[in-house]
Parts: C-alpha cells; sequence; structure tokens
C-alpha cells in the first residue's frame, strides 16, 4: 500500500502540467475537491466549558469516575466535581491567579489528573500538559514558551522542574500530588490540601467568564518540522469536540446510570491530545468508569481486560498488534468488549482481522484520524458502517471538511487522487503559541490546516494515509521531532553534523535512526551517542540506530535531504 501510493505520488507530480490544467479547468469548481461529512452540522455550544462537562451528570453521581489501577485509589463522580472546584477556588484564593494564568501539569494517568486539569479551567486559567518522563532540557523548553504560575507534578519530577523552571527564569509555585504523611520541601503545596480538603466558592468560580475564542490549554505537538510547538486549543475547539462526539455515529460509550456505566482501561497518555480529549473528555461527560494506567504495562492491561469487565478499548496500533498477536490473549479478555477504538497512526487491515479472531464475538472496530492541531478529532468510522476496510481511517465527522493538494504547487487535486490532507472543522487550532510564522505556514487563507501527511480519498471507503510530507517521527503513536534529537546530537563535542530520520520498527512503527559525522580526530562509539541523548530526552525518542558518515546530503540552503537519506538506509 505504501510503495503503491508513493508511485502513484511520483507519477502525479511528474503529470503536474495536466495535473495542473485539470484542477484549474471550468469542468470543476472549487467545491469539487471538498469532502464534506454525511452528518448534519453540529453547532458550537454557547456554554462555560465546565457546565457542558457536567451536563447529564445528574444520573451517575454515585458512580465511579476513575480508579487507579496500581494504587486503586478512586475518585465518584461526585467527588470529582467537588475536588475539581475545590482545585478551581484554590487556584484562585491561595494562589492568586486571574484568568488567562498558565497552569502546567505533569503527571501520569491517575484520578488527580482530570482534577487539576478540568480545575485549572474551571478558574479560567490555561492548562499546559507535559510529559511526566520529560527531562530538564525538554522540560525548559516548553515553560520558557508558556511561563506557568502554578506547577502540578510528582515528587520524583520535582528536582526536574524546578532545574526547569530556574534554567527558564520561570517563577512558579509547585504543588505535589502525593501521600499526605510525607513531607514536601519548603514553599511547596500538597494537592491533598489544595483540591480533596479545601472547599469549593461556587459564587466565586460562577463569576469566572472565558470567551469561546479564549485559549483553554496549550498542549505540545512538533507541527509539521522542528521543535515542539505550543498549541492552542480554544474553549469553542473543546466544545465543538464534546459535541462531536457526542452524534450518534461517533458516540461510542453509552450514558450511565445508576444501574450501567461503560468500563475502559485508560493508558492512554492524558497529557496527549488523544488522551486528553478523547479519553477523558468524552468519557468523563458519559459516566463512564476510567481505570488509570500510569504507564502501560502488558501484564496489567490484560489483567484489567479480564477482571474489570472493559466494554470500550481505545488503542494504538502497537496495542493492536500486542492484542492480535500475544499468546496469552484469548476471547475471555474480549468477553463484554463492545467498540474497540484506535488511532495516533495507520494500522494495517491484517492486524485488525487478528484481533477480531481471537475475540470469538461480534466486536466492533472504529478507526480514526486526528492531530494535536485538530484536538483530536477528524475522521472516525462511524459506528454500524458495514463492509469496513480497514486499511483505511474513516470518514468526515461533523463540521469536517477535507481536501487533497499538490504537495508541491499547493493546487487541489480531484477527489481520489494523492496529495497532501488539508482539513477544515471548528476543531482546530487557534494557532502556534507565540510562533505566528508558523501559524501561517501551516493554514490556507481559506481556514485549512496542512496536515502534512500524504493521502487520498476514497468515497465508499474513506481516509487512507500513505505517507507523511512533515519529518516528525511516529513512535508508538507519539511524535519525534528530528530537529531535536539533531540539534542535541550536534551538542556532543565529538559530533561534527547529525541527521536523523524514522525507519521501520516492528513493535514501534518507527524509530528514530541518526546519521553521524565525528569531528576530526575525535572517537565516539554507537552506544556512548545513544546514552548521551537517553540522558536528556524521554525514553520513546531514544536512538534506535547509529550510522556513521562521510557525508549528509543536503540542499544549496543546508536543509538535510531525509528522502535521501532514507534511500540510503533502505
Amino acid at each position: 500500500m505504501h510503495n503503491m501510493a508513493r508511485k502513484l505520488l511520483l507519477r502525479e507530480i511528474k503529470n503536474l502540467k495536466w495535473q495542473r490544467k485539470l484542477s484549474t479547468s471550468a469542468v470543476f469548481r472549487k467545491d469539487d475537491f471538498i469532502i464534506k461529512s454525511t452528518v448534519p452540522d453540529i453547532v458550537v455550544p454557547k456554554t462555560r466549558f465546565i457546565d457542558r462537562l457536567w451536563e447529564e451528570s445528574a444520573g451517575y453521581k454515585n458512580q465511579v469516575a476513575l480508579e487507579s489501577a496500581e494504587t486503586k485509589k478512586t475518585y465518584t463522580y461526585s467527588q470529582l466535581e467537588k475536588n475539581t472546584s475545590a482545585f478551581a477556588t484554590s487556584l484562585i484564593k491561595k494562589f492568586g491567579l486571574k484568568p488567562g494564568d498558565v497552569v502546567a501539569v505533569m503527571l501520569p494517568n491517575c484520578p488527580e489528573f482530570p482534577v487539576v486539569a478540568f480545575g485549572s479551567l474551571q478558574a479560567g486559567c490555561v492548562l499546559t500538559t507535559v510529559n511526566p518522563i520529560y527531562k530538564e532540557f525538554e522540560l525548559a523548553h516548553q515553560v520558557s514558551i508558556t511561563e506557568p504560575k502554578v506547577f502540578v507534578t510528582l515528587p520524583e519530577c520535582y528536582d526536574t522542574v524546578t532545574k526547569s523552571l530556574n534554567a527558564a527564569k520561570i517563577k512558579a509555585k509547585i504543588i505535589l500530588v502525593d501521600s499526605p504523611n510525607k513531607p514536601v520541601p519548603d514553599g511547596v503545596s500538597r494537592y491533598t490540601e489544595v483540591a480533596e480538603s479545601g472547599e469549593a466558592d461556587y459564587k466565586l468560580l460562577d463569576k469566572i467568564e472565558r470567551k469561546g475564542n479564549d485559549i483553554a490549554c496549550i498542549p505540545f505537538s512538533s507541527g509539521t518540522t522542528g521543535l515542539p510547538k505550543g498549541v492552542e486549543i480554544t474553549y469553542d475547539n473543546i466544545l465543538a469536540g464534546m459535541e462531536m462526539m457526542s452524534q450518534k455515529e461517533n458516540s461510542f460509550p453509552t450514558l450511565a446510570n445508576d444501574n450501567y456505566q461503560d468500563i475502559l482501561p485508560a493508558f492512554l497518555p492524558f497529557f496527549h491530545i488523544y488522551g486528553l480529549v478523547i479519553g477523558l473528555l468524552g468519557h468523563l461527560s458519559k459516566g463512564c468508569k476510567l481505570v488509570t494506567m500510569s504507564k502501560f504495562s502488558a501484564s496489567m492491561y490484560l489483567d484489567i481486560l479480564k477482571t474489570q469487565k472493559t466494554t470500550l478499548l481505545y488503542i494504538v496500533p502497537p496495542v493492536a498488534i500486542l492484542l492480535g498477536k500475544h499468546p496469552d490473549v484469548n476471547e475471555g479478555h474480549y468477553r463484554h468488549v463492545r467498540h474497540i477504538i484506535c488511532g495516533a497512526a495507520p494500522l494495517a487491515a491484517s492486524d485488525v482481522e487478528a484481533i477480531l479472531q481471537k475475540s470469538k464475538r461480534a466486536i466492533e472496530f472504529n478507526q480514526g484520524f486526528g492531530m494535536t492541531e485538530t484536538t483530536s478529532l477528524a475522521t472516525s468510522t462511524f459506528k454500524g458502517t458495514k463492509n469496513v476496510d480497514f486499511n483505511a481511517c474513516g470518514v468526515p465527522m461533523a463540521n469536517v471538511e477535507l481536501k487533497f493538494a499538490d504537495p508541491i504547487t499547493g493546487e487541489a487535486v480531484p477527489i481520489g487522487q494523492s496529495g497532501e490532507m488539508y482539513i477544515r472543522s471548528p476543531t482546530i487550532m487557534k494557532g502556534y503559541h507565540k510562533n505566528p510564522k508558523a501559524t501561517e505556514e501551516s493554514m490556507t487563507k481559506d481556514g485549512f490546516f496542512k496536515t502534512g501527511d500524504l493521502g487520498y480519498y476514497k468515497p465508499g471507503s474513506g481516509l487512507y494515509i500513505t505517507d507523511r510530507i512533515k519529518e516528525l517521527i511516529k513512535v508508538k503513536g507519539m511524535q519525534v521531532a528530528p530537529a531535536e534529537l539533531e540539534s542535541l546530537l550536534r551538542s556532543h563535542p565529538a559530533v561534527q553534523d547529525a541527521a536523523v530520520i524514522g525507519v521501520p520498527h516492528q513493535f514501534y512503527g518507527e524509530a528514530p535512526k541518526a546519521f553521524i559525522i565525528r569531528k576530526n580526530g575525535l572517537k565516539i562509539t554507537e552506544e556512548e551517542l545513544q546514552d548521551f541523548v537517553a540522558s536528556k530526552v524521554a525514553v520513546y525518542k531514544k536512538i534506535e540506530e547509529v550510522m556513521f558518515v562521510d557525508d549528509i546530503p543536503k540542499t544549496a540552503s543546508g536543509k538535510i535531504l531525509r528522502k535521501e537519506l532514507k534511500k540510503m538506509y533502505a
């Protein structure tokens, strides 16, 4: 599929003159190139986020909202709502925060995460989510851009946080999520006192006003190139996403009541847009029980599937491969499962079929495409779709429009032809935080976001992603920017120049491979360079392979020719 799509794209580029003539011909209007959703448009509600979150909660207040798989700590929905409001009140009264001030949360998946995340929004603050395995180098970059006033994290991350804040010259008050009987450093607040013991001042919170176009959260994405960028997600983006997920075609959870609730393992990181929007918002607003996993463990995950009567599974391709190929997985793991939804990266149809064969019962398998810049939502396999092609990743959700453009000229191509995918919808980000140049480069004048993904749309089947124009490497569904790793490698005293590409990996999808030019007379081993990078970045960014070369192919302007490197690797 990938090779065929590449050949097709090359043929199209060679026939560029014909394409340009075709796309500007009187036979076609601009709208002829746009793929629209078959679902009726939604209207973005003019309501407060917190009111929309708890809109349907009256019938499941006593149900468990979150349970930690590791500690067994739980919050019921009534506790979650109370703690969220208490945390919001504390941000205003205790810490003196005002609407628009930034709160950073650097936590693994745990019951406390949504209290901090949604309490920050309830207080009118801007939330920025941080990967809890980030090292000082990565964290300093993020805090220098977002400038948080409050930072919520674990004791294990405290030293990294303080060093990063100091390096970025940012003063932030720190809240630690820890055991109440353990001491905390001077000047540091306890989460339990701020959220669980605190009192909610609803009169104060009801006075907080935020506009639809105000920024709600700033998760980080690598965009199309370069170092990770802060993505401005507005309240309207979030509210639109919640409405889109509530349409019957895409609403996988059943609304809970006192007698029933859907149960799902929540290992997709809450700091990532997929886990934050689809995992938390899409399911806490419906009364589901989320069994949180602070990190993925195959044995723990499979145990949850067997013991928790799980009904919904949200996965990424490496977990799909595990479910289809692990020798211990059997029909007992799928006994109560109704839907399996996969996203974050393309998945082969053979991997889906392996899962369905093991389940030995009727389970609907759905796929979707989304990005941080689209608030995680764009396409999805609609519920009840017959004769699904599992190589495709769905059709446009409500209000979503797609078009494909020639990757060289930027001109739209007819539906069915390959090109770079553009997306327009009410979930498209406001822009990259403090980076107008990157924002301008990623958007068209008529409001389409340029995804950097190559693909095509087949009416009746859906969206096919075939390759990426952008340089990002997708490791276990997580974005890795080559430029970030290259700048690190070049900082090593024995490295003259470096280039990084993604290469296929059996379990991760892709993994970073580095091409290194040594400085004259200096020696360095592959292992030494791998350890150097690993000491400074999160584990999923580690260099899988190193190749020492005499030359790195570049353009006249100095841009690395990654396609040439991939040819050399192949």
